[in-house]
């Protein structure tokens, strides 16, 4: 019954290693999803995916290959899983990475959320410090920027999420879109004790091709405005979106303050403070609005970071990440080395 509900597409780009150890957890004999319809939207790949997923296809007949014949980029191929999903005619979507972990003890719980009729069930709670954060929207949306983290409804789909999800592929959060407008009109939310999928790459790894998030070799050859985004810029203009203004300024607090594998809160606050001090235009307009969202306590650790701190590491500042130690300057990582 869960098959017939519930549409599963796994999205995929150049990461054939990866991609054998998710099918080794979505299609194994204990798998209780091996039997499912699962489509794998394949970026146009070059490292031998494409093959695997041919291997598979062969093996399992639920399974479906659609290979894009160019690389849309890695954001725009979460869009179309959605947009896939959408017209798959089912009545809850699942879009997987490829390139993270999952445990199916606990999928009943799923599917008793399916027949309660949820709006979106989150299957993964890492940023949640303890079950009365599950509640609390800004520690939602913040979760749910995670691709696999929700199940959605179809139903949250229409035409202005779909757009807005396209429109939004520069900030890297599209698949926030969801978890937004779900928020904005009252839908429901609940977040498994028991968690189904957990984030598998660490932050250096993630760094190795900009191809991964920006869907390209050279940088250089793509527009400024996604060129320079950075995780919590681009975070802050997706929660524009939100009604609620007030929420706004807690889901920035959330983000902000967040520490885990990929950032320290002080990268976070490196990155908001080097566009506070950017003069042009397009640094400016991010966040005039967001900086009346936010309480005085960050307001003021703001102006601290960015006046003492971060106008002098602006020029040079040396940071560690993973197994690389990063030399920036004028704002720029230039050189990274590994340790």
């Amino acid at each position: 019954m869960l098959n017939d509900k519930l549409q599963i597409i796994l999205i995929t780009y150049n990461r054939k290693e990866y991609l054998k150890r998710t099918f080794d957890y979505i299609l194994a004999e204990s798998s209780p999803i091996k039997d499912f319809d699962i489509t794998v939207l394949d970026n146009a790949s070059t490292d031998g995916s494409s093959e695997l997923i041919d291997e598979y296809c062969a093996k399992f007949p639920n399974l479906k290959h659609i290979r894009h014949k160019i690389n849309i980029g890695g954001n725009a191929n979460i869009c179309r899983a959605f947009e896939y999903g959408k017209s798959s005619g089912k009545e809850y979507i699942w879009v997987l990475c490829d390139d993270d972990k999952y445990d199916f003890s606990h999928l009943d719980e799923v599917e008793k959320e399916i027949e309660n009729k949820t709006d979106i069930i989150c299957v993964s709670n890492y940023a949640f410090k303890d079950k009365k954060d599950y509640t609390l929207a800004e520690n939602q949306i913040f979760q749910l920027t995670f691709v696999p983290a929700g199940i959605y409804r179809a139903d949250l789909i229409d035409n202005t999420v779909m757009m807005n999800m396209y429109d939004a592929v520069y900030t890297m959060f599209q698949q926030a879109c969801l978890s937004i407008s779900a928020i904005n009109n009252g839908k429901k939310i609940k977040v498994l004790d028991n968690a189904v999928v957990f984030n598998g790459l660490h932050f250096e790894d993630k760094c190795e091709s900009i191809q991964l998030t920006r869907g390209v070799d050279d940088e250089n050859s793509i527009l400024k405005r996604k060129k320079d985004t950075k995780w919590i810029l681009g975070y802050s203009n997706i929660l524009s979106l939100l009604k609620d203004k007030k929420l706004i300024g807690r889901c920035m607090d959330r983000a902000i303050n967040y520490k885990d594998i990929y950032e320290t809160k002080f990268m976070f606050f490196y990155d908001v403070c080097y566009y506070f001090i950017r003069f042009d235009k397009y640094g400016e307009n991010y966040y005039t609005e967001i900086w009346k969202t936010l309480n005085l306590k960050l307001k003021l650790q703001l102006l601290f970071y960015t006046i003492f701190l971060s106008i002098p590491l602006f020029i040079l500042y040396f940071y560690p990440s993973g197994d690389y130690f990063n030399i920036r300057l004028l704002g720029k990582t230039i050189k990274r080395v590994k340790k």
